[in-house]
């Protein structure tokens, strides 16, 4: 066999190789495309089943959950997450997210509902560590749920709210699970889901269906307490008087676990220390001022996500200067907002975003900025990743920054 004879025979085996992979190839895809399209068959049956077992509930109310004009239920949900969600909250804990903070959920609120319009107003996101999601708003209940046949694929829907009648939230040893007309739509492992939301969206819940749209001061002290650990209340409870109430609680950046948390009540703030079982009290009527900038903390810079960047609050008072480190840009702003609610007639009122405006003394702060535990960082990271708030490339791109740091 000569040396052409050899070259064709290598170039037709070449060939038929080739056109053998491109068959294979082929019949794969045709494989892959016929399955595709069962599998969006059977989850198109599902959600159609599910639907049906939505919108024609066994035991359907006379009136549906929402019996109250959208502008009552606006200013309800508003004043609901400022006195009873954001108190002792965990920013990056939660999984509700509540009017009028939907702003930058809503790229991703796009993404995943597609029929979602400008006509309608958000009102509460509830979303799992799996993506599963229940949004309500004023017009309509959308769900992003996991396929059960295959847990890769998620079934999306939504209900007009006319044919919404109830959403519950249950919790046991295992599992969370949230409901809506009856049906079960949500199912999480319970260690991922924190007893303040289970508390926080049931209350919000029944004072939707009820119209209970009026939150007393006692209703807000009696809130806050219920929400906070044995332990935690009983601290908090003993820096009460008899007619003193709790107005708002943070925990320190946002860790239910922090060494340091603040107290605001009816009549004083007060920081206290977990690890030195020590208290610092500034009565309102003794704050000569109280202000706030971004903090200097550099490595993690959040100032795009909902008042999550690190803030620095200075309390002035005639005997002492302190520097609080532990808030978020958002909470400092609400504790300046309820001082400005409580302090005497007749002080000037502070000013959120801005350094202390006398201009004949220069203060220096008594602790400098504390940076906190990198790794403390990444989780909150991942919670506000979770959260559709941050990336994925901007999760990793900053948990890096902070892995450079140990």
């Amino acid at each position: 066999m000569g040396l052409k004879d050899l070259f064709k025979d290598v170039t037709d085996l070449a060939k038929e190789s080739i056109d053998s992979i491109q068959a294979d190839l082929a019949l794969k895809k045709e494989e892959q495309d016929r399955l595709r399209a069962e599998m969006e068959l059977r989850i198109k049956t599902y959600t159609d089943t599910l639907l049906e077992q939505l919108l024609n509930p066994a035991d359907a109310p006379a009136q549906p959950l929402i019996n109250a004009t959208d502008e009552e239920v606006l200013e309800f949900t508003k004043e609901f997450n400022e006195k009873l969600l954001f108190p002792a909250n965990s920013p990056t804990a939660t999984r509700i997210d509540m009017y009028p903070d939907e702003e930058k959920l809503l790229k991703n609120i796009l993404k995943t509902f597609s029929t979602y319009t400008d006509q309608e107003k958000f009102l509460f996101q509830f979303k799992d560590s799996k993506g599963q999601t229940i949004l309500l708003t004023t017009s309509n209940l959308y769900f992003k749920v996991l396929f059960p046949e295959n847990h890769s694929f998620f079934v999306v829907g939504s209900i007009p709210k006319e044919k919404l009648f109830s959403i519950a939230i249950t919790k046991d040893t295992d599992h969370c699970k949230l409901l809506v007309n009856g049906n079960t739509l949500i199912t999480s492992p319970a260690e991922g889901v924190k007893d303040i939301d289970i508390i926080t969206l049931t209350e919000y819940l029944w004072r939707l269906s009820n119209n209970d749209f009026v939150i007393a001061d006692d209703q807000v002290d009696a809130f806050i307490a219920a929400k906070l650990d044995p332990t935690t209340r009983e601290i908090v409870k003993s820096f009460l008087e008899p007619d003193e109430q709790l107005v708002y609680f943070a925990w320190g950046m946002g860790s239910l676990v922090s060494k340091k948390f603040i107290t605001c009540t009816s009549r004083k703030i007060v920081l206290y220390d977990r690890d030195l079982e020590t208290r610092k009290s500034f009565p309102y009527d003794q704050i000569l001022s109280l202000t706030t900038q971004l903090s200097t903390v550099s490595f993690l810079d959040l100032s795009l996500t909902m008042g999550m960047n690190p803030n620095d609050t200075e309390i002035k008072t005639a005997d002492a200067i302190e520097t609080i480190s532990i808030l978020y840009a958002r909470e400092a702003q609400q504790i300046i907002k309820i001082y400005n609610d409580h302090k005497p007639a007749g002080v000037a009122a502070a000013a959120p975003d801005q350094p202390s405006s006398e201009p004949s003394e220069t203060v220096t702060p008594t602790a400098a900025p504390a940076q906190e535990d990198p790794i403390a960082m990444i989780e909150k990271l991942a919670g506000l990743k979770e959260k559709g708030i941050i990336s994925e490339e901007e999760f990793n791109q900053k948990k890096q920054e902070l892995l450079a740091k140990l």
